[in-house]
Parts: C-alpha cells; sequence; structure tokens
C-alpha cells in the first residue's frame, strides 16, 4: 500500500483492537506457514532452524510467496475493506450511531461514559480512547462523563466544540441556535470561528446563534430541557410554535398550525408514557384546541372558537 494508505491502517490498528489482532493472527500464518514441498521432508524441522540468510530459506521464501500470493492478498482486502475512517478535526472516528425519527438511545463509550441520543442525533466515536476523549455529534444528546484528569473529553460539533473533564451536560445542534446545558460539573465552550472561549458553571445554559453569532448565557430549567432523555416532554409556558416543534421531535409525527395566531398561544404540561392518541387527547384539554389527523401521522390542529 502507498505510505498514505498505511499511515491511515497503522492509525485504525492502534483504534480497533479486534483488527489489529486480526492483522496480527494473519501475519503469523504469512510468516510460519509451511511451504507444500518441505511437509513431507524427514529434514524439515532441521532446516527450520537454519540461518534466515540461508540460500534454502530465501528460495523457499520466493517459492512460497508466488504460491500463497493469493491468500495475502485476500487477507490484506478484508483488512483493508474493513478500515472506515470517519475524518473532522484531524480525528478518526469507527463508530456511527444514529438515531431515527421518534427514536431515543442510550449506550455507553468506551471510557463507561453514559450517552443519550434524542430523535434523528449522531454520534460518532472511536472504539477506544488513547490520549484524549474525542467524540462528534449532530442533534440533541445528552453526557455523563466519566471523570479522568488524565484524559480530557470533548465533543465536537460544526460550530463549538465542548471541553470537559467529568461532568453532566446536554448538545443541541438540531436548530440555527446551537444550545449547551450543564447539569452538574464544568465546562468549557469553543467557537470555533472566532476561537474565544466561554466556562459555564451548574444551570447555565450557553445560545448560541451561528447565524448572527449571538451568544446567550443564562439560568434553565433542567426538568425542561433534560427530560427528554427520561422519556419525559415538559412543556412550561411554551409558545405553541416551540410547542409543535418538540412533539414533532418527541414523538415522531408532524403536527400542523391551521391557525397563525395560535402560535403565540402557550401552554403547558407535561408528556410521559403516552402513545400519540393520549398525547392529541391531551393536547386538546389543555389547550382547548381540536386535532385533526390528514395523513399517516400527520395531524392538523384547529382552534376552538368557544376559547
Amino acid at each position: 500500500m502507498s505510505q498514505a494508505d498505511r499511515a491511515v491502517f497503522e492509525i485504525e490498528l492502534a483504534l480497533d483492537h479486534d483488527l489489529k489482532n486480526l492483522y496480527e493472527n494473519y501475519s503469523l500464518i504469512w510468516k510460519h506457514y509451511p511451504i507444500p514441498e518441505q511437509i513431507d521432508d524427514p529434514n524439515y524441522e532441521a532446516k527450520q532452524s537454519l540461518s534466515k540468510d540461508s540460500s534454502f530459506i530465501k528460495d523457499s521464501k520466493q517459492r512460497w510467496s508466488k504460491k500463497y500470493i493469493a491468500i495475502s492478498a485476500f487477507a490484506l482486502a478484508i483488512l483493508t475493506i474493513s478500515v472506515f475512517i470517519y475524518h473532522s478535526q484531524d480525528i478518526n472516528y469507527t463508530n456511527q450511531i444514529v438515531t431515527e425519527k421518534g427514536e431515543r438511545r442510550s449506550l455507553y463509550l468506551p471510557d463507561s461514559t453514559l450517552v443519550v441520543l434524542n430523535s434523528l442525533s449522531e454520534i460518532h466515536f472511536p472504539n477506544a480512547f488513547n490520549k484524549t476523549r474525542d467524540v462528534f455529534v449532530s442533534g440533541e444528546v445528552f453526557f455523563d462523563v466519566t471523570h479522568n484528569e488524565e484524559k480530557p473529553f470533548t465533543v465536537h460539533t460544526t460550530d463549538l466544540d465542548v471541553q470537559v473533564l467529568g461532568t453532566a451536560f446536554n448538545v443541541n445542534t438540531s436548530s440555527s441556535n446551537k444550545i449547551i446545558s450543564l447539569e452538574r460539573g464544568k465546562v468549557n465552550v469553543l467557537f470555533k470561528e472566532s476561537n474565544n472561549q466561554l466556562t459555564l458553571s451548574p444551570n447555565e445554559q450557553l445560545i448560541y446563534n451561528n447565524a448572527t453569532n449571538d451568544i446567550t448565557k443564562k439560568n434553565f430549567n433542567a426538568i425542561e430541557v433534560l427530560g427528554w432523555k427520561d422519556e419525559m416532554l415538559i412543556l412550561d409556558k411554551t409558545p405553541f410554535i416551540e410547542a409543535i416543534k418538540k412533539l414533532n421531535q418527541f414523538y415522531g409525527v408532524t403536527f400542523r398550525l391551521k391557525d397563525k395566531t395560535l402560535e403565540s398561544k402557550k401552554i403547558t404540561g407535561a408528556f410521559k408514557g403516552l402513545d400519540i392518541k393520549g398525547v392529541i387527547s391531551s393536547l386538546e384539554f389543555i389547550a382547548n384546541i381540536t386535532i385533526v389527523p390528514i395523513h399517516k401521522n400527520e395531524y392538523l390542529i384547529i382552534g376552538n372558537d368557544a376559547n
């Protein structure tokens, strides 16, 4: 392989223990596989002890090389195909987890860090962490990071990097406003465009608009913002236009407002353990509206004249 391909392959070997074991097994076979002409030779064992620079060994290796080059090529092809590099910020990733619409998923990273992915979210991470712990995410992802002072943990997004040692926080990049919400511990947020940094303390939230470069730092309601990871959707005097975005993401459906006057109408409620029929019934009761199905998983919200 080329020098560049070899460098990429060696990085992959360092990250993927299973691949490294497979490679070493094939290397062992390559080095010690017996040559057919020698198997029935009574002096085979004695000849094996000859020095590597003897002409016999050199000739044998040449014959073996020609006869079994197909085996080595096949093994190399398997190893090369198994190399999948996700490149971002000069970091190589080998695992990709993606959630579907309305799906939430929990998993543990190689360092035992807990990760919870919200609907339509994605994370890339290596099979093993080396000197640093780096992951790349999009969508909304919650982290409960295992503390390790010797290995800083960094969450990379398109616009922001979040650097921590051990803490619990939420990253939401699903809209033009990129939101970092810190539950406990401390995080440093690095803005890639300006290279500026900002530190968050517990119960603080950072909102960054990548279109205007506006930055807002404020306190937040942890139950409302982080409830989704516990399969609970909390709406606290939320404008309907924002509420339906959260409902659509959480339940994997599409609610539409028929009347724009409903957009500013505020709604308060908690939704947990409900199927879509239960959600519709609850919404109609607490918001004094009517919800009509128009297509599969698509609903129209109509305001009642009596309100």
